[in-house]
């Protein structure tokens, strides 16, 4: 059975098999500690019963005009655990987490080019915003990237 926990630090040296992944983004491991620190409840793993780490999820809390969001920094999930259902629990948990710290929208950038991302962002009700050219600069030629937003519904009265 898949175990869902917070990420530790730990971890940061024990997915390294999730990283290398062509469609996840590379961070510095600054990046990560730093963010660990500062964004608690926005990080997920998913370990498998013998220990190996199947897939993370791992964001920030920030503002726009005033208004508090949450960005999905990344999203991965290992080749051998894909279409299981690991990257909807993920998103679902990071969604209920973004509500609970008052967020009003969850966005996150995806490479224009990777069409089971985007069906998947699409299957859970995000939109596709904006596009921003040549974002992702780091293969031969640049690639495209699409901004994906999901609105937080919010009572009338409050």
């Amino acid at each position: 059975m898949t175990c869902f926990r917070e990420m530790r630090f730990d971890d940061l040296f024990k997915i390294n098999s999730l990283v290398f992944d062509a469609q996840t983004e590379v961070y510095s491991l600054t990046f990560f500690i730093k963010h660990l620190l500062k964004f608690s409840g926005l990080t997920q793993i998913a370990e498998a019963p013998n220990g190996r780490r199947m897939g993370y999820i791992f964001g920030y809390l920030a503002e726009h005009n005033k208004e508090p969001y949450t960005h999905v920094a990344s999203l991965t999930v290992s080749a051998e655990y894909r279409r299981i259902g690991l990257a909807t629990a993920l998103m679902d948990y990071f969604f209920l987490k973004s509500d609970l710290k008052g967020a009003s929208f969850v966005n996150l950038f995806m490479r224009a080019g990777n069409d089971a991302a985007y069906r998947l962002y699409c299957s859970l009700g995000y939109a596709h915003c904006k596009t921003l050219m040549d974002y992702y600069a780091d293969r031969p030629e640049p690639e495209n990237a699409y901004e994906m937003i999901k609105y937080i519904p919010r009572s009338m009265e409050l």
